[in-house]
């Protein structure tokens, strides 16, 4: 009886308390983001607009809890630069002023996209996991209104992403050279 009852009681637990794979995968990347000292990467943003498509290859790095974004393509505004602190929306451009207008009531437009995308790896609840194509793809939902589609490759690093608002993919994101500098204490307490 008694082992029945221990039983009875770890089966619940075994069952429902354990994530899949994939979310377990997720996860341990989500934590090695949390305690990056620096991350950089450049990406293709591709923005859906209602009536046109916007397109720029970005730079994006992070130290600490400050964003830099970077304009690389088109030529015509390669050099624009945003700095973006964590949870402030104000941008401040060096040298010139770019309104190439929102995405979302939320204000996503393709110049935050990036640092949207790593808040939403950060901290968003994650709904779903699965492997698609050798890829982990993760649904996150950062709000009611939007979701984010992320796929992330055998070597632990994003290559692409989706940024849905109500329902409607507005950014497509490519993402080349991933570099992720983890805290060293984070490390050395995960070795082993």
């Amino acid at each position: 009886k008694r082992r029945l009852l221990i039983l009875l009681t770890i089966l619940p637990l075994l069952l429902c308390g354990c994530g899949n794979g994939e979310e377990i995968a997720f996860e341990e990347f989500r934590q090695e983001l949390q305690n990056a000292d620096s991350l950089s990467f450049t990406a293709d943003v591709r923005a859906e607009y209602e009536d046109s498509t916007a397109e720029f290859k970005l730079a994006f790095s992070m130290q600490g809890d400050e964003y830099s974004v970077e304009i690389l393509e088109p030529e015509l505004v390669a050099g624009i630069k945003a700095r973006v602190k964590s949870g402030d929306t104000h941008l401040e451009y060096d040298g010139a002023i770019l309104d190439i207008g929102k995405l979302t009531d939320r204000g996503l437009c393709p110049m935050t996209a990036l640092p949207y995308l790593t808040d939403v790896m950060k901290s968003a609840y994650a709904d779903m996991a699965w492997t698609e194509s050798g890829l982990l793809t993760v649904r996150l939902v950062p709000a009611d209104d939007m979701s984010v589609t992320l796929w992330i490759d055998e070597e632990n690093a994003p290559v692409n992403a989706e940024i849905t608002y109500k329902e409607k993919t507005v950014v497509f994101i490519e993402i080349d050279d991933w570099e992720m500098d983890i805290n060293e204490g984070f490390a050395e307490e995960n070795v082993g």
